[in-house]
């Protein structure tokens, strides 16, 4: 286990007095490793356990994408119709947007989340803030379909594209038919009524050798705005080699990656990040907003998964990050 040693190293060494991690491998389906150290609340001491609820932040993205693909199989929504089908009311240099543009950040639209850091703008906005942010704009940054440039934004829309169609709000949605069927009972969605999420970890950032609170503190679904833990998110991993809530037409779908007008492929796919390495197919992404870092990573052919919750960023997240396809290999072979 030396590769999980080196990964909860930076996170293990000040276990009694910092924030911390949860983390858990996989294999066809069940949980082969498990471990959690650190606190969730420093200045109550609360200890992280495996059933301490982090906040996903562009994890959530995976939940969205099948709460999507979920729709598509029921016939209730195509996602190669254009978005304007679904909002008659957006400006016509959006016409050209297709829902898929909106899963595989092709669609050109700002990324609202770069924007508002820049006007100080994060605290508390909704989805209609980002909605209203759209139809101010002047221009797509480029020509939809000649690009991958990630925006949250698509995400925010497809939330709301989901609310508009099953005629619910997407937290309502997403538990009646993705998280209660998969047993996900502790997982949820933080929304404007700002509900209490139960045994949930506090974000915080390191200055001066000392921790801050550095809390959530966005309204918005779709691009994240969800919270869960490790057990969980061992049984939301099983979504993707089963047919407990997608056929496996609709996960062939997600894990391949969309074309370029000009014929190349970009490295997304509906949710995730898709690479080949050694005729495997690894999916992976990350999550990082405010003080909580996230990560989960499925070779797929091996069906071995990493599953990452941290509540505090650490510069070792760079390195994971870039070497996460090797290290999901290295570690399926040895677990």
């Amino acid at each position: 286990m030396r590769k999980i040693t080196e990964l909860i190293e930076n996170y293990t060494k000040d276990k009694y007095s910092a924030p911390g991690i949860s983390l858990a491998l996989t294999k066809d389906g069940k949980c082969v490793h498990k471990e959690s150290h650190g606190f969730s609340n420093l200045e109550n001491k609360v200890k992280i356990n495996s059933k301490t609820n982090f906040y996903l932040a562009s994890l959530s993205k995976s939940f969205t994408a099948v709460a999507v693909m979920f729709l598509y199989e029921k016939g209730v929504l195509d996602i190669y119709d254009n978005i304007g089908k679904y909002f008659p009311d957006l400006p016509k240099k959006y016409n050209d947007i297709k829902v898929i543009n909106l899963l595989n950040h092709t669609s050109g639209l700002e990324d609202y989340f770069e924007c508002f850091i820049e006007k100080d703008k994060l605290s508390d906005v909704t989805n209609k803030d980002i909605y209203n942010f759209i139809c101010r704009e002047d221009n797509l940054k480029f020509k939809v379909g000649t690009k991958f440039e990630y925006s949250n934004t698509g995400y925010v829309l497809l939330s709301m594209l989901i609310e508009k169609v099953v005629g619910t709000s997407f937290s309502d949605f997403l538990q009646q038919n993705i998280l209660n069927p998969l047993g996900m009972t502790n997982t949820y969605v933080f929304t404007e009524d700002k509900p209490i999420i139960p045994n949930r970890a506090y974000g915080y950032k390191e200055k001066n050798h000392k921790y801050l609170c550095d809390d959530y503190s966005i309204l918005t679904t779709g691009d994240g705005g969800i919270y869960s833990n490790i057990d969980d998110l061992i049984l939301w991993e099983k979504t993707f080699n089963t047919d407990l809530i997608l056929s496996k037409e609709s996960r062939d779908i997600i894990y391949s990656v969309e074309k370029l007008n000009n014929c190349l492929e970009t490295n997304y796919s509906f949710g995730w990040f898709i690479s080949n390495i050694n005729k495997k197919k690894i999916i992976s992404h990350d999550g990082g907003a405010f003080g909580f870092t996230t990560f989960i990573g499925k070779s797929i052919e091996d069906n071995f998964s990493m599953i990452i919750l941290t509540n505090c960023y650490k510069n070792m997240w760079e390195k994971i990050y870039k070497e996460s396809d090797k290290i999901i290999l290295e570690l399926s072979k040895v677990i």
